[in-house]
């Protein structure tokens, strides 16, 4: 099955599926088909972020919940923006967040 971690008797909100803790980003794996695509929900509490990093393929990042700042560019919930793939970006909330980040390589 390529999608895991979704709930599959009824209906729930993304948002519900990862939770942001105290000091910590949390992630929950939605797909990994094999070098094709990843799909990752994180939750980052106020103050965390991921370092720099580079994607083989291009990145859709999609706001859930919250504020973050995504390569200089300004998100907010419901925002989504693409990150060409081979460009050096990170993921700096400006509060308490979660994001939707799929890779197709």
């Amino acid at each position: 099955m390529p999608f895991r971690n979704l709930p599959t008797d009824a209906a729930a909100p993304l948002s519900s599926l990862v939770e942001v803790r105290p000091g910590q980003v949390s992630s929950r794996s939605l797909t990994r088909i094999g070098d094709a695509l990843a799909g990752t929900l994180l939750a980052f509490d106020e103050g965390e972020s991921v370092s720099e990093e580079t994607y083989a393929g291009d990145t859709l990042y999609y706001l859930v919940e919250g504020e973050a700042d995504v390569n200089g560019v300004w998100m907010a919930a419901g925002d989504v923006l693409m990150v060409p793939a081979g460009t050096l970006h990170a993921v700096e909330p400006v509060c308490a967040c979660k994001v939707l980040q799929l890779t197709l390589f």
